[in-house]
């Protein structure tokens, strides 16, 4: 009795190892063109473990002699030693994957087949893999597992942009297979070039894929199309101003500032600007904005950066304090204001260039 629960946990616990490594392959994968082969090992392995224990556990309920258990034991241990591999190797994914902090590297390839065939074991896999051209070598096809929110956008002959990741060890691993939505954006705006939403979803595809100039370009050509629509560009430039993206924002919004009295479109423009060097015109529109809406505590924050950019400690810290009146437990604002306190003298004070209250 103790020796079967023993056994079943250990089958158990082989079977979660199992699908663990299936998850990590899955999530952190490898471009590889053995795939159909460790699939098949897997499956025939977790497919032999689990008739081995129902065999082991008939014998030992008929009273069958051990030596005729001799070779269901040693499949049943070779089972496991695959299972126990596939999963260091699953581990290794993980860990690749997981402790990466490189940027995604889009790589443009297509679709050659989409499978869940029988290998050539007779064997039938319950999940999806695509065979794609190898972006590397085009003679050489790669396969990877399609996630379940990948599947439903994908088909054979589909041109298709594959993120690749450097790898923590160096191994290149692939976190997302997207269509190539600007190929088939710019065909639909050929013939349709005031589709506003194809616009905004070329754009939006550009940005989830770390192209911000290509994103830039194409919010401009949205912008040049519908000018009476302020919001989408302000949308864009909230995103490229998180990466730190100064000048790609400056030529989306300068046009558009030129036609709009926004706040939004002010302040990002009059942040970006400053943090560009050119903070006399970047106070200017940040002044601007904060007249618009005088409650929005974004003004005074980006007042507060390029202040002290430019060396004028008293106008920031009061840039940062009125912007922790509207908006208390501004984290970043909070450690600047502990830095530059001490470096604003009470002459500091007297010559301020600047009153933001």
């Amino acid at each position: 009795m103790i020796a079967g629960l023993r056994s079943a946990a250990v089958h158990l616990g082989l079977a979660v190892l199992g699908g663990w490594a299936l998850w990590a392959q899955f999530f952190y994968r490898p471009p590889q063109a053995f795939l159909p082969l460790l699939l098949t090992v897997l499956t025939l392995a977790a497919t032999a473990l689990t008739l081995t224990l129902w065999v082991l556990e008939a014998f030992r309920a008929l009273g069958v002699e051990p030596r005729h258990e001799r070779l269901v034991v040693w499949s049943d241990r070779t089972c496991a030693v695959a299972i126990i591999g596939f999963a260091l190797w699953g581990l290794v994914l993980f860990a690749n994957g997981k402790l990466d902090r490189s940027e995604p590297t889009p790589r443009a390839t297509q679709i050659v087949a989409i499978a869940a065939e029988e290998s050539t074991l007779g064997t039938t896999f319950p999940f999806t893999w695509v065979v794609l051209r190898g972006w590397q070598t085009p003679a050489r096809d790669v396969r990877l597992l399609v996630r379940s929110d990948e599947r439903w956008r994908l088909w054979g002959g589909q041109p298709v942009i594959v993120l690749v990741r450097r790898g923590f060890f160096g191994l290149a691993w692939v976190s997302a297979i997207e269509p190539d939505a600007e190929r088939q954006s710019r065909e639909v705006l050929k013939a349709v070039p005031d589709a506003a939403e194809v616009w905004k979803q070329l754009v939006m595809f550009h940005l989830r894929l770390g192209r911000f100039e290509d994103a830039r370009r194409a919010a401009s050509e949205y912008a040049a199309h519908f000018p009476d629509d302020p919001e989408f560009p302000v949308q864009v430039a909230s995103i490229l101003i998180s990466r730190d993206r100064f000048a790609d924002v400056a030529a989306l919004l300068g046009p558009v500032a030129e036609k709009h009295q926004h706040a939004a479109v002010f302040m990002y423009l009059g942040y970006a600007l400053g943090m560009q060097g050119r903070g006399p015109a970047g106070i200017e529109y940040l002044q601007r904005a904060r007249e618009l809406e005088p409650d929005n505590w974004w003004p005074h924050y980006g007042l507060g950066w390029v202040l002290a950019a430019r060396g004028d400690m008293a106008g920031a810290v009061r840039a940062f304090e009125r912007a922790l009146d509207l908006r208390p437990g501004l984290a970043d604002v909070e450690q600047e204001l502990r830095r530059i306190r001490p470096l604003v003298t009470p002459q500091h004070a007297e010559t301020a260039t600047f009153d933001v209250r």
